[in-house]
Formats: C-alpha cells, sequence, structure tokens
C-alpha cells in the first residue's frame, strides 16, 4: 500500500514570485468582474431595445463604446506585451538595478 497525501503538494515559490502571482490573478478577477458587467448591460440593453417596439435597432451602439472601453481595460490589466509588457518591466527593473549598483559603488 502507498501513501497518498490528502491535498496537492505545495512548491516552494519566492517571495517576489509569490507577490507577483498574487498581482496578476488580482488583475484577472478585476477583469472577469468587468466582463461581467459588461455581458449584463449588453444582455440590458438588448432587452430593452426590443422591448422598445421601434424597428430601429440601437443596443449595439452603446455596446461597442462599452466594448472599447473594456478591451482597453484588458490591455492595461493584462498587457499583451509589445512595448509595454512584462519584458519590457524585467528590462527596467534590471536597468534600475544595474544603476542603482554603479553608484553605490562610487560612493
Amino acid at each position: 500500500m502507498s501513501s497518498s497525501s490528502p491535498g496537492p503538494e505545495r512548491v516552494p515559490t519566492p517571495p517576489d514570485v509569490r507577490a507577483e502571482a498574487q498581482r496578476w490573478v488580482r488583475r484577472k478577477r478585476i477583469l472577469y468582474t468587468i466582463l461581467g458587467i459588461y455581458a449584463v448591460l449588453s444582455i440590458m440593453w438588448f432587452a430593452i431595445d426590443m422591448a422598445d417596439g421601434t424597428e430601429d435597432l440601437w443596443f449595439y451602439w452603446p455596446m461597442l463604446g462599452v466594448g472599447v472601453a473594456v478591451a482597453v481595460a484588458a490591455v492595461i490589466l493584462l498587457g499583451v506585451g509589445g512595448l509595454f509588457g512584462v519584458d519590457w518591466e524585467q528590462r527596467q527593473i534590471e536597468h534600475y538595478l544595474r544603476q542603482r549598483h554603479s553608484t553605490d559603488k562610487e560612493s
């Protein structure tokens, strides 16, 4: 017989990696909340437009406007790489540390 642990084993992680993971999960939670609100608003606009009784459809205009804002929020929260992605942050951190290290040596 083999003994099995009751739950998944925790992988030891440095505090900075754990903090970065917590920030990432928090950003994802915020984005999912924004997407949920967007979905509810879209359904509401569609229902109001259909209940309106007119043949003019307008619900897609507010959906488009808020959709652009949601897309901007997604880029800000999660990033898409490119100019200001995670690699850029790492390069800036390394640049700052090199610069700080060289000024500390001179002092």
